[in-house]
């Protein structure tokens, strides 16, 4: 057997850089979704493990390669062979005395034996077998943890347009609170028309937004019944607000152990494994092909004496096939096969440095995004306390309304962000998440 190549060791780093305790290792559960503390969305998850149309179509495709798993197993044995048959025979003709005279006779035959082929290749085109069912595994493992992630990330979306919607409504009855008074100083001949005319404006732009946030909230929920094989009126969500989700936090463990956890993963060495056994099986091009046969039968006059009475036959066959000449096609399928076998090496690197480089970037992002929330938190309380005094300022007649414009538009700004970024931290845990393999391993 061709031995199997390795990852080199410098491709596994021995750390996360981004890591400082060390002694914090851990990997998520094969629910991760549990963590962010939401009974709704844990119903969510299971309603689209349980109906997603593309992991049921997944589910019987790994169904149809476990039946392929087990066609090769059951041809690493000599095929059973077991006939039975019965015939008749009529034969009529007329003697020479002019007389009509009939012939009968019957057959009965039973034999059994055993038929077993290209022995030599079997361990080889097992293995391969194997190595193929590994890596459908992988593949639906790796289909589960995208569509789960999607669909969180998607749930996590109507929440967000939900607490944008709450966000330009607060806005919107701001935008008109101060169109009241600009309009009434204006009746007043106090200030311009221009100042109520361009609040006018803002307050026009509020109201559009607000009508194109509840269709995205619309087609958001769209894209969740979908996963959900459901009709989007079907698809109705309780929570109103991203402020009650726990954004979880999680240490990687060891590195090595990623080979084992991320389905990408396991599917690039089950791959590997797959080039390697088609390397042995080329190398066995050039050994005989070694075929057996026996069996052993009764011929008798009927079927219930086949056994007591019959003549019993016995019979053996091998056959050893041999090509001496071809022009070279076996060393050049050879040389393929090897050269198949060193670029699956390097598939399988170049996904094992991808995964070690997303969590190492996945690590970031989250430190990135939690220092972002503390500064967000701060300035939006700081653009809500800023909008407020320019509001009492205006009203006093101390302000002018450029003041109470430039304040709004910054509360406004800061407002989408701080919930942007809530966002952004529950999908980058997420995506951590999807980069650990999402609690997986490959099965024993």
């Amino acid at each position: 057997m061709t031995k199997l190549p390795e990852l080199p060791a410098s491709d596994i780093p021995g750390q996360w850089q981004a890591v400082n305790d060390e002694g914090a290792v851990s990997w998520p559960q094969l629910e991760w979704w549990n963590n962010f503390k939401s009974s709704e969305l844990t119903e969510i998850m299971a309603l689209v493990e349980a109906k997603n149309l593309d992991l049921a179509t997944n589910v019987r495709n790994l169904e149809q390669a476990q039946l392929s798993l087990r066609n090769a197993g059951f041809d690493l044995l000599p095929t059973p062979i077991l006939e039975a048959g019965l015939s008749r025979r009529y034969n009529g003709f007329e003697a020479d005395d002019g007389s009509f005279r009939e012939n009968n006779s019957t057959s009965a035959n039973l034999s059994a034996g055993l038929m077993y082929t290209d022995i030599l290749s079997k361990p080889a085109s097992y293995n391969a077998a194997v190595a193929r069912y590994d890596g459908d595994i992988a593949r639906l493992a790796d289909l589960r943890l995208n569509t789960l992630g999607t669909a969180a990330s998607t749930y996590f979306q109507v929440l967000l347009i939900r607490d944008r919607i709450e966000a330009a409504e607060q806005n919107l009855e701001n935008a008109e609170a101060i169109y009241r008074i600009i309009q009434a100083r204006a009746d007043a001949g106090t200030v311009t028309p221009i100042d109520a005319l361009q609040q006018r404006i803002a307050v026009q732009q509020q109201q559009n937004n607000l009508k194109t946030l509840h269709q995205n909230e619309l087609s958001t929920r769209a894209s969740l019944a979908t996963l959900l094989a459901s009709s989007v009126n079907d698809v109705q969500i309780a929570q109103t607000t991203l402020q009650d989700v726990t954004v979880p936090s999680v240490q990687p463990g060891i590195p090595s152990e990623l080979l084992l956890r991320r389905p990408d993963l396991v599917s690039a060495e089950a791959n590997l494994r797959l080039f390697r056994a088609n390397v042995d099986l080329t190398r066995l091009q050039f050994l005989p092909n070694i075929s057996l046969t026996a069996a052993a039968g009764a011929v008798s006059s009927s079927l219930g004496s086949v056994l007591d009475n019959g003549i019993t036959t016995a019979n053996g066959t091998a056959n050893f096939l041999l090509t001496l000449l071809d022009n070279g096609a076996r060393n050049r399928s050879l040389q393929n096969s090897k050269l198949d076998l060193r670029s699956a090496l390097d598939n399988y690197r170049k996904a094992a440095i991808t995964a070690f480089n997303d969590i190492e970037v996945s690590l970031g992002n989250i430190s990135l995004l939690e220092s972002l929330a503390i500064v967000a938190t701060q300035d939006l309380a700081r653009a809500e306390e800023a909008y407020r005094i320019a509001g009492v300022r205006y009203r006093e007649g101390v302000a002018d309304y450029q003041t109470v414009l430039n304040t709004q538009n910054t509360l406004f700004s800061v407002r989408n962000a701080f919930l942007d970024n809530k966002l952004a931290r529950l999908n980058a845990i997420i995506s951590f998440y999807q980069a650990l393999g999402g609690g997986w391993q490959r099965p024993v």
